[in-house]
Parts: structure tokens; C-alpha cells; sequence
């Protein structure tokens, strides 16, 4: 009768691999008529209901092969994954956690635990899950990555960093651990151990230009002859989408550095189409060109009743303008000062705020917008002993009316610059979450909306927005600045202005190198240089004359 049985399940098996799922389902039920414990036989089974779209019926052939043998992780992992499939994470949870009783030194059980605990939010425990997977095996980089990952999301970058050298330290290398820590090390001013560290990534991966990409904003000597030679040959091979991206953005430099503005200018925007075409973002162009700018604010007849105590007694200081307006350097400004107002950079609360909102009614829009600000802002570590704090969020620009109803007594700061100048820097700089930054007539585009919206604002709201200009700050720090704080009723001294001394201050933005060094003029009007590639844009956007 064994052999049998044997038999039948070896037929199943043979007709579940060739597709034919009638047949198998028919031979495991002979199977399990002969040997109702036969686990092989239920597991099947759960596999053909499942393919056949019957969960109910899958998830108890599953469950029960997997009582039968425990400590099969082929059985762990279907029922897993239909409970995953099936809208039941916690069954799945609780599923691994039953396993890793039994049997804890399994590695890659620990694994796909801790990140299904990340993935339902179950953040602590997904820390101590992964750490107990890095213990368990070392040598596996995975764990190491989305520990890292869970840090940095925290905000907790001291750890995300000590994780990512732990990992290399281990002897672990991978293209993006490197970058990881460059990025971090970079984050914090660190510069020199970016350099380092790019620069052994470099020998690692020869091939990947990623490395001098991110070492040519750190170390210009990057810039060799050789490079370029090496550079010019690979634009006539057939090359990966980012490889593509870096060919153009390193030659473009060459270009810059020959004052060849036309053919950097070319170069750029062609490194700019790759990226925008490999690239998936959270919102497409279009949301932000046209969606953003239209959002109305829902009225309320009660607006004082739903916001809270806490929000209406905090005195946020909210930066606003086009993206490379000098919006990092006010930001590091207000909090270099002698009073302590806690950093937010760019949390974009409001904006991921208002998006998930905005499609409820007006009564119910209010409350949901409190509390989902009150909660992003909570895990920025930003509602601290109601201290002030700063919000960069630049899109914030199209949601002013927003910020005063929750935040009645805001500061608005509106960083004003050459709006040339600003397209020109976003052109040379690649700002990896904005579609539209990647286009050059989108460019235009939203910058007009931002000064629409400014012009818009600054009229309705007069005495709750100050504008300072960039080309005046730089030219007049001292009497700039004093104003700047005296608006946001916060105290001057010479702190103010020399924050590029202080060390490991963090900063994730694109200005994360440029406010190492002192408030200078280097990059005051250099985008004169470029204004006769734009002449034509001057037809559609008066402000560009």
C-alpha cells in the first residue's frame, strides 16, 4: 500500500509540474483516501485551490500539511504567502513566530519575518528580528541593508551608518552599500571618509559610473583626462539606462569646465530624459504641474474647534520657494541661532498630508488633515517640548492657506532668487524624486506655477509671508539676516552665520555639500552665462525678461 501511495503522489506531482491540475488534484485525493496524513498530498491540494482562485479551501490544505510537518519551509512559506495574498499579515506573523519557536537558528526565516514586521509597521520588533538574523548569519548582506533602510527611515542615521560599515567591515560589498555609506558620510560633512569610500568603491566596480558621479561633487580631481578618454569610448557602446545618465552628466562637467555652455547645457538635458525614462516616481509630472498648483482649501464653518491646543499655541516656521532658491542655507540660518529650533529639512507633512485628504467632505477633511500632521510630524521628532521647528517641504508654496488654518500662528519664509538661476542649478543638479525636474519646458513650467502662487499669497497674507531675496542676503548677510530672525521672533547673534563650523550637522539635500563652506557669492550670477540658450522662453514667461 506504501509504494501505492508512492506512486500516486509521484503522478501528482508529475501532472501539477506539467500544468495538467485536474488530473493532480484527482491522484492526491486518491492519495489522501489511502493516507489521509500524507502531507505532500494537502500541500498540493492547497496549491491547485489556490490556482483555482478557492483561498478558503487552499488555506486549510496548507495549514494542515503544515501541522503535519512543522518544520517544512516549504509548507511555511505557501501558507505564509497566502495569508500575505489573502489581506492576513498577522496570521502570517504569528505563523513565523511559531516556526522560529521551534526551530530559531533559521536564518532566512528570521528574514522574511523581520521584513514582514517592517512592512505591517511593527518597527521595534522588526529591529530586534533583524538583528537576530545579522547574529544568526553574518555573512548574508540582505539583513544589514533593510536594517539600515528601517534606521534611516527613523531618522536614526548614526545607526543606519554604524549598520552599513558594520556590514563592510564584515567583508560585505555591494555597489550600494558603498553608496549608502558615502551618502551618509556625506549627509553629515564627513567628507573626506565619502571620498574614501567612493574612491574603494571605484576599484570595486570600475564599470559603474555611479562612483565618479558621486565623487566628481566631492573631489573634482576626479575630472582626469583619463576619464574622459575612458568616457568618450563608452559613448559608442551600447550602455545600461543609469550608465547612460552618468556618461552624460560626467561629460556635461568636462564641458562646464571648458566653458562649452551649449554642449553642457545638451548633455544635461539628455542625461535628464534617461532618468526621467528609468525612473519610476511616487507622482507623475502632471499631478504637480497641474493637480498641485489647483488644490483648493475645503472650507469649514468651525476650523478653531477642530484644531488643537498644541497647534495653535506652536509658531512653525514654514520655508517655501522654487527648489535651489537658497532655501538649505535660511534653513541652517534659523537654527544656527542661540535659541533651539529643531531642523525638519524637508518632511513634506502638508503635502502628504493634504494628498491623502483631499477627497474627503469638508467636515471630515479638517479633523483627518490635524491628525495625520500631528502624526507625521510626531515621527519626524519634530513636536518636541513645543519647540519651534522648521518644515523646508518646497511644495508647500501651493499649500500656504493650509499651513495658517492648522498653524494660525506660522512663520512663512519665501526665499526669493533669480528664477534663472534656480532652473539653471536644478539643471545641474539631479533632484531624484521630482518628475518634472528632469524636463526642461516642465522646469518652466512649475516654476511660473511657484510664482504664481507667491504673488498670489504674499497679497492675500502680507503680514504672514517675509520674502528674502537671495542675491541680497549674500551681498548683506548681517543686515539680512537680522531681519530674517527678528521676523521669525527668534534672536540674532553671529552663530547665525557661521553654521558651516559646526560639526555633524546633517543635512539630506542637495545642498548637503555647498553649506560646508561659508556664505559666499561663487554662485551669484553665474547663471548669466547660460540665458542665451533660454531666449525663446521669454515669449511665454514675461518674469524671464
Amino acid at each position: 500500500m506504501q509504494s501505492e501511495v508512492h506512486s500516486l503522489l509521484q503522478q501528482g506531482n508529475q501532472s501539477l509540474k506539467t500544468g495538467n491540475l485536474s488530473n493532480a488534484k484527482s491522484l492526491y485525493l486518491d492519495v489522501l483516501n489511502q493516507a489521509p496524513n500524507e502531507s505532500d498530498a494537502h500541500f498540493g491540494l492547497g496549491w491547485i485551490a489556490f490556482k483555482e482562485k478557492k483561498a478558503e479551501d487552499a488555506c486549510q490544505y496548507l495549514k494542515k500539511a503544515n501541522a503535519l510537518q512543522p518544520l517544512n519551509k516549504n509548507y511555511l512559506r505557501g501558507l505564509t504567502d497566502l495569508y500575505i495574498q489573502t489581506g492576513q499579515p498577522q496570521a502570517a506573523i504569528a505563523l513565523l513566530q511559531q516556526y522560529l519557536k521551534l526551530e530559531p537558528t533559521h536564518a532566512d526565516i528570521y528574514f522574511n519575518y523581520a521584513n514582514l514586521l517592517a512592512r505591517t509597521k511593527q518597527t521595534e520588533l522588526a529591529i530586534e528580528a533583524f538583528q537576530q538574523c545579522i547574529k544568526l548569519s553574518p555573512n548574508e548582506l540582505s539583513p544589514y541593508m533593510s536594517l539600515g533602510q528601517i534606521f534611516y527611515h527613523l531618522m536614526q542615521y548614526r545607526d543606519a551608518q554604524a549598520i552599513y560599515i558594520r556590514a563592510l567591515t564584515q567583508g560585505l560589498k555591494s555597489a550600494g552599500l558603498y553608496l549608502n555609506i558615502a551618502k551618509l558620510h556625506s549627509d553629515f560633512g564627513e567628507l573626506e571618509q565619502a571620498k574614501s569610500i567612493l574612491s574603494e568603491a571605484l576599484l570595486q566596480y570600475p564599470e559603474n559610473l555611479v562612483f565618479p558621479y558621486r565623487l566628481g561633487s566631492l573631489d573634482p580631481a576626479i575630472y582626469t583626462i583619463e576619464l574622459f578618454n575612458r568616457l568618450k569610448r563608452l559613448e559608442q557602446q551600447i550602455l545600461s539606462p543609469d550608465n547612460q545618465f552618468y556618461l552624460n552628466w560626467l561629460l556635461s562637467k568636462y564641458a562646464s569646465t571648458d566653458n562649452n555652455v551649449s554642449s553642457e547645457i545638451k548633455l544635461l538635458v539628455e542625461a535628464h530624459k534617461v532618468y526621467k525614462g528609468m525612473t519610476k516616481f511616487s507622482y507623475d509630472s502632471n499631478f504637480y504641474l497641474k493637480h498641485l498648483p489647483t488644490i483648493t482649501r475645503p472650507s469649514t464653518t468651525n476650523l478653531e474647534a477642530i484644531r488643537s491646543a498644541e497647534s495653535s499655541k506652536l509658531s512653525p516656521i514654514f520655508i517655501v520657494g522654487i527648489p535651489r532658491c537658497g532655501s538649505t542655507l535660511i534653513e541652517n540660518i534659523i537654527c544656527s541661532g542661540p535659541e533651539h529650533v529643531l531642523k525638519g529639512e524637508e518632511p513634506s507633512v502638508i503635502f502628504k498630508a493634504v494628498n491623502d485628504n483631499i477627497q474627503n467632505g469638508d467636515d471630515e477633511f479638517w479633523p483627518k488633515l490635524q491628525n495625520d500632521v500631528e502624526e507625521h510630524y510626531q515621527k519626524s521628532q519634530l513636536l518636541k517640548d513645543n519647540l519651534p521647528f522648521t518644515d523646508k517641504s518646497l511644495e508647500n508654496i501651493f499649500l500656504i492657506e493650509f499651513i495658517l488654518a492648522l498653524y494660525p500662528n506660522a512663520k512663512i519664509i519665501h526665499c526669493e532668487r533669480n528664477p534663472l538661476a534656480s532652473i539653471i542649478s536644478i539643471l545641474k543638479n539631479n533632484m531624484v524624486s521630482l518628475p518634472w525636474a528632469h524636463d526642461v519646458d516642465e522646469i518652466f513650467e512649475y516654476t511660473d506655477n511657484c510664482l504664481t502662487a507667491i504673488e498670489k499669497y504674499t497679497q492675500k497674507y502680507p503680514d504672514k509671508i517675509y520674502t528674502i531675496k537671495y542675491e541680497e542676503f549674500v551681498l548683506n548677510q548681517e543686515e539680512e539676516s537680522k531681519k530674517l530672525m527678528s521676523f521669525c521672533d527668534l534672536t540674532w547673534d553671529k552663530s547665525c552665520l557661521s553654521f558651516n563650523e559646526t560639526k555633524g550637522i546633517m543635512s539630506k539635500t542637495a545642498s548637503h555639500i555647498q553649506i560646508r563652506d561659508k556664505i559666499n557669492q561663487k554662485s551669484l550670477y553665474y547663471y548669466q552665462n547660460y540665458a542665451s540658450l533660454f531666449e525663446t522662453y521669454k515669449q511665454k514667461y514675461s518674469w524671464l525678461s
